[in-house]
């Protein structure tokens, strides 16, 4: 556990924003009753912050965080700490510092403006608004929050508890035997990624079915080559066993990438045959 707990170490992410919704009971009954069913049938939420974009920009930039975090990260516990790389560790922490304070920055914003887009939402909402709906600024403000918490991998050899010999060996062996479990767990999700990628990649460049060009509807993003790049390069640090399958689809989807666009893609028959065979065979070769 020792190679192990110098190569990686944990990191938690819990953030929290204000919902800015609210039941709505009543409409929920006076639509059934129109409706002929039963208000149980139906939920219907007030959006508080409709008519602004201050509360939907603070709530953006948490998804993103969040979706950053967990693509960049391979997953631990339940408690929600997961793998970071140390090799990763400066680089992760300083986008997570730019992060954080784009969302405090944003949060700061709707605080201010907060009472402006209560009355924004005032005009929206009709007769549905109600003042009572609105919270005092102050405890708005409680409702956000951003934690990160960075925790070493459990050592074995750091447990200190007074047991005889005999009980703390074996305190120490389910230790180490829970943490290589959820190590292994985490580098498959090193496999999950690219298997995933690579399907992505072979159903894109699939030209079954598309008949003319003008009849192929597919549409390119920028993403189809960033995202795999962005993943093989991840994949050089998170590969902590060296998995050679791992590391041998790593070369290929990167080899296949590199230096391409979106367009290339688009407009090459050729290059989407060459890629799908390629993708393919790794697919094949390692039964992903």
């Amino acid at each position: 556990m020792g190679v192990l707990a110098d190569s990686a170490v944990l990191v938690r992410l819990n953030i929290s924003v204000w919902g800015a919704s609210k039941r709505n009971k009543t409409l929920e009954q006076e639509v059934a009753r129109n409706k002929n069913a039963d208000p149980k049938a139906m939920r219907m939420y007030d959006n508080l912050m409709v008519g602004s974009t201050g509360h939907s920009d603070v709530y953006k930039q948490a998804a993103e965080a969040r979706l950053w975090h967990t693509q960049n990260t391979n997953p631990f516990d339940e408690r929600g700490y997961r793998f970071c790389p140390t090799s990763l560790f400066l680089d992760y922490k300083i986008r997570h510092n730019q992060k954080r304070d784009n969302f405090w920055e944003l949060v700061d914003t709707f605080r201010v403006k907060y009472l402006s887009y209560r009355e924004t939402a005032r005009a929206y909402r009709g007769d549905m608004f109600n003042e009572k709906d609105y919270p005092p600024v102050e405890e708005v403000m409680s409702k956000f929050a951003w934690n990160f918490t960075v925790a070493p991998v459990p050592d074995s050899g750091h447990i200190c508890i007074d047991l005889p010999e005999k009980e703390l060996a074996e305190v120490r062996a389910s230790c180490d035997k829970e943490v290589e479990r959820r190590f292994e767990a985490a580098m498959q999700e090193n496999e999950t990624r690219l298997k995933k990628e690579l399907r992505l990649i072979s159903g894109k460049c699939d030209d079954t079915g598309h008949v003319s060009y003008y009849e192929d509807t597919r549409r390119w993003h920028d993403s189809f080559i960033t995202n795999p790049l962005k993943l093989c390069e991840m994949l050089k640090h998170t590969n902590l066993t060296q998995d050679p399958k791992v590391e041998e689809a790593r070369q290929i989807l990167e080899e296949l990438m590199r230096g391409k666009s979106k367009d290339m893609f688009k407009d090459s028959p050729d290059l989407r045959a060459q890629a799908k065979s390629k993708v393919d065979s790794i697919i094949d070769k390692f039964d992903w």
